[in-house]
């Protein structure tokens, strides 16, 4: 009898195993750091600073968001003072995107996720329909910039919204 099939059951055998471990260290470094599951995981830990409990985490991400949205809606008054070209769309974005996040922030608190992911898309649109209104602006555009930031953090908190616990 030739040893072959055995030895093909077992080499089998350890690369399931091996496998499994793999996805078993994956699964710890997720349950450690809910940044993994973001688009900008360094931005993401920049603002969760180190929070593991994940409704925390998310909450602290829109609450910074929030601040942030409120510090841009200042800049683009300002801005629109010197020029508009998009800024006064900006404005208007930015207003619904903080009334969006503010519902986002109850929804966590009554553990309602499918409102919650709706209110983050709508910020995220927000920012996104900011951005390609002040892409066609000249020079260094601190709007622009400013949206492009709000939506990468937007987009951050969606993707940790979907880790929520009801």
């Amino acid at each position: 009898m030739s040893t072959t099939p055995y030895v093909t059951v077992l080499v089998m055998i350890f690369l399931l195993l091996a496998a499994s471990c793999r996805s078993t260290a994956a699964f710890s470094l997720f349950l450690d750091d809910p940044c993994t599951v973001t688009d900008f995981p360094a931005l993401c830990r920049g603002t969760i600073k180190g929070l593991r409990n994940v409704n925390a985490a998310t909450d602290v991400a829109i609450a910074e968001l929030m601040k942030r949205t409120r510090q841009a809606r200042d800049t683009a008054k300002k801005e629109l003072k010197v020029l508009d070209g998009g800024v006064s769309t900006c404005l208007s974005n930015f207003d619904s995107a903080f009334d969006n996040l503010d519902k986002a922030v109850k929804n966590i608190k009554e553990g309602d996720r499918f409102s919650l992911n709706i209110n983050l898309s709508a910020a995220l649109t927000d920012y996104d329909t900011c951005s390609e209104t002040m892409k066609g602006a000249r020079g260094d555009n601190v709007v622009y910039k400013s949206a492009g930031v709000l939506y990468k953090m937007a987009d951050n908190c969606l993707a940790l919204s979907t880790l929520v616990k009801q």
